[in-house]
């Protein structure tokens, strides 16, 4: 398990309802990973929403995070750092106010390794 592998699950613990995060490179390779998911999957297909949602003109430069919801689930998206994005699942109870927060924050923290 990787620095940056301990550092997500850390992340996870500390939120609480989380069912599986991911952070990727924005073209969706996976970088880390925690929890149980199809990431190579999960990975390719949120970082082509969070593509097209960058790309489109209503939505501005730099957009910063986007939320999903679908049948009881939340997956949360955060930039945190030049072409990397955090991805966490979580179920409907989870305000993605907070994930957004809290991976904001874990990002500044490891600021060196999004660089």
């Amino acid at each position: 398990m990787s620095d940056l592998d301990r550092a997500l699950q850390d992340l996870c613990g500390r939120l609480g309802g989380v069912r599986a995060a991911v952070v990727m490179e924005s073209s969706g390779i996976e970088v880390a990973a925690w929890g149980e998911a199809d990431f190579e999957t999960v990975a390719a297909e949120l970082a082509e929403l969070w593509s097209a949602a960058a790309r489109a003109e209503s939505v501005g430069p730099g957009l910063r995070s986007m939320v999903l919801e679908a049948d009881g689930e939340v997956w949360t998206l955060t930039a945190v750092g030049e072409g990397y994005v955090v991805a966490i699942l979580t179920g409907q109870g989870v305000p993605p106010g907070k994930i957004r927060f809290h991976a904001g924050e874990w990002a500044r923290a490891l600021r060196e390794e999004f660089t």
